[in-house]
C-alpha cells in the first residue's frame, strides 16, 4: 500500500517524518489490521467500548483471542494551536501525520471513520480528492491502492438527542458484520 498525503501546491510530497509507537494520540499497535479515526480516540474508546467487545476488537493482541481484531485507534488531528481557525499550516501538518501514520502499519487493511471530518482526513492522507468520495455511513469503499475505508458516524460527547444517537450506534452496528467480514473472510 503506498499512501501519500495530498498537499494541494507543493511540487514535492513532504518527507516522511520518523514514526514512532505513540507518536500521535492514539491507542494500539502500528501492527494493527484496523485503524479507527476520529475526533478524540479517549472519549471514542469509552463510548465504543461495547461495540469493540461485541466485535472483538483490541488494542493489545495479549487480551484478544485467535478471531480478534487487532486495532488501532487515533485523531484526526494532531493537537493543533490554540485560535478559533486552524491555520493552513496546521491542516498540512495533520495530513502529513495522519499519512505517515498509515504509512507506519504494515498489516493494516481497513480503516474506520467516525465522522465526516475523519473521512476528509482520511481521503487527504491519501491523496484522493474529496470529489471522488462521498462519506457513505454504513458503507465500505474499496479505495485504489487497496485499502478498505468504513464510514461510520461520530459520536459526539455533548447532549445529544437520544433518537439520532440510537442511529447512529444502529447504523455501526449493521457496519459491523461488514467489518469482520472484510477482515475475516469465511473461506
Amino acid at each position: 500500500m503506498t499512501l501519500r498525503a495530498s498537499t494541494g501546491t507543493i511540487s514535492a510530497p513532504p518527507p516522511i517524518p520518523t514514526f514512532l509507537e505513540g507518536g500521535r494520540s492514539g491507542t494500539g499497535p502500528l501492527s494493527a489490521e484496523m485503524l479507527i479515526v476520529c475526533l478524540d480516540p479517549e472519549d471514542a474508546t469509552e463510548t465504543l467500548a461495547s461495540f469493540l467487545d461485541a466485535n472483538s476488537i483490541v488494542f493489545d493482541a495479549a487480551t484478544g483471542g485467535p478471531e480478534a481484531i487487532l486495532g488501532r485507534i487515533t485523531s484526526v488531528m494532531q493537537p493543533l494551536s490554540p485560535q478559533p481557525l486552524a491555520l493552513p499550516s496546521e491542516l498540512e501538518a495533520c495530513s502529513t501525520a495522519l499519512c505517515a501514520e498509515l504509512q507506519s502499519m504494515p498489516r493494516l487493511k481497513l480503516v474506520l471513520t467516525l465522522g465526516i471530518s475523519a473521512h476528509i482526513a482520511v481521503l487527504g492522507a491519501c491523496g484522493i480528492p474529496l470529489s471522488r468520495l462521498d462519506f457513505r455511513p454504513g458503507e465500505i469503499t474499496h479505495l485504489p491502492d487497496g485499502l478498505l475505508l468504513a464510514d461510520g458516524c461520530h459520536f459526539p460527547t455533548k447532549p445529544f438527542p437520544a433518537e439520532m444517537m440510537a442511529q447512529r450506534r444502529s447504523a455501526l452496528t449493521e457496519l459491523a458484520p461488514k467489518i469482520r467480514a472484510a477482515l475475516r473472510p469465511v473461506v
